[in-house]
């Protein structure tokens, strides 16, 4: 079994150490980036540097475990810059003789931090005994004919919390995974399509793939813009309009506050969200920093001009903003949604930028993943 001990939950470039953990006769281990070998390990510690790059792009980190023969005992597979959970769980089992699992060994990360507040195992819905602070447990003898299900929950700091489900006995060891695969599609006609007219659309390995379903999907803006609507306001203006009552004789001019707030509005579905340029607080002074966010806010709460003059981040002081890294992060969460998606932003007076990546480097990283800006 080969597993990572390094986890790249954030948006990362340039040099990094990347190591696995593997069992058994292991005499190499091979670690690739895209396809491309870069180094052969041959002993442990099974670690190297792998060079990302200088910019932000998608990846795959690949390690294989080779036997002496030169035999592929296993493989750990990692996207890198693609979106994945804030926290996330390793979970390396060794094994006896009869290849029975023994003993777990969990390697957490997360993005505020690799420590986590609490972890809890359970075996089969019973909970495990584990020490405070510990990062492995002894697992009870089973039947190794039949299934068992190996459930781990770790918590951390800032509400995060991950799970990992693993399968042991009835001859099989992994994670429970979804079946099913979402791909945007770009249409050259306004007519919706249907699984039939696009059964022979995908190909792989020159089979064709058969589509199981077909959404239009809501859409997702993300709005990257200073912690104030001060400015937006300001030149914007308020979305206030004076009211005449022409039906009462003189009458007083009304003003209406909320006259203007379904003005550019979007369709039903569709949300709306803020990612403020200011890194919220992290243990790992890297890229890797969580953003903080609005809530969704949905057309009943008003249209972009409502949104852009109403909504603001409540903390004081807009220094060290970060609106390049903002961008690029915005961008990864557009992706996760896997629906139609856009990143707007919305750049006024104050718009000194101390992002660690420039501008070309965000904006880039945005084309690649196909998000528009």
């Amino acid at each position: 079994m080969i597993s990572f001990l390094t986890l790249f939950l954030g948006l990362i470039a340039g040099e990094h150490l990347v190591e696995v953990s593997v069992t058994g006769p292991v005499a190499a281990v091979v670690f690739e980036l895209d396809g491309t070998r870069m180094a052969r390990i041959e002993s442990p510690p099974w670690k190297t540097t792998v060079d990302f790059g200088k910019e932000l792009a998608p990846h795959e980190v690949v390690a294989r475990a080779y036997d002496e023969g030169g035999h592929e005992m296993g493989q750990a597979r990692q996207m890198v810059n693609l979106p994945r959970q804030p926290a996330e769980i390793e979970v390396l089992l060794e094994r006896n003789a009869l290849g029975s699992a023994r003993r777990a060994t969990l390697v957490l990360d997360s993005l505020v931090g690799s420590r986590p507040s609490s972890v809890a195992v359970t075996f089969d819905g019973h909970a495990l005994p584990m020490p405070v602070g510990a990062l492995s447990v002894d697992l009870p003898a089973y039947d190794a004919e039949t299934t068992h299900l190996l459930s781990v929950t770790a918590r951390f700091p800032n509400s995060l919390q991950s799970r990992r489900d693993l399968v042991v006995g009835g001859g099989v060891s992994g994670e429970a995974k979804s079946a099913l695969t979402a791909l945007p599609v770009r249409l050259k006609s306004a007519e919706p399509p249907t699984t039939a007219t696009l059964s022979h659309s995908f190909v792989k390995d020159g089979q064709p793939l058969a589509p199981v379903a077909v959404e239009h999907g809501a859409a997702q803006l993300l709005i990257v813009r200073d912690l104030s609507a001060d400015e937006a306001r300001s030149r914007l203006g308020s979305g206030g309009k004076t009211l005449f009552d022409a039906t009462t004789l003189g009458a007083s001019p009304v003003y209406d506050p909320e006259a203007m707030r379904q003005q550019m509005r979007l369709d039903d579905e569709d949300r709306v969200r803020f990612i403020w340029p200011k890194a919220a607080a992290s243990a790992a002074k890297t890229p890797t920093e969580l953003f903080e966010n609005s809530h969704d806010f949905s057309p009943k709460d008003g249209g972009l001009h409502w949104l852009l003059t109403r909504v603001y981040h409540p903390a004081k002081g807009e220094s060290h903003l970060r609106f390049a890294d903002a961008v690029a992060v915005a961008g990864l969460q557009a992706f996760q949604s896997y629906n139609r998606r856009a990143v707007l932003l919305v750049i006024g007076a104050k718009s000194n930028d101390s992002s660690l990546y420039d501008p070309t480097t965000g904006r880039g990283y945005l084309q690649r993943i196909n998000v528009p800006l």
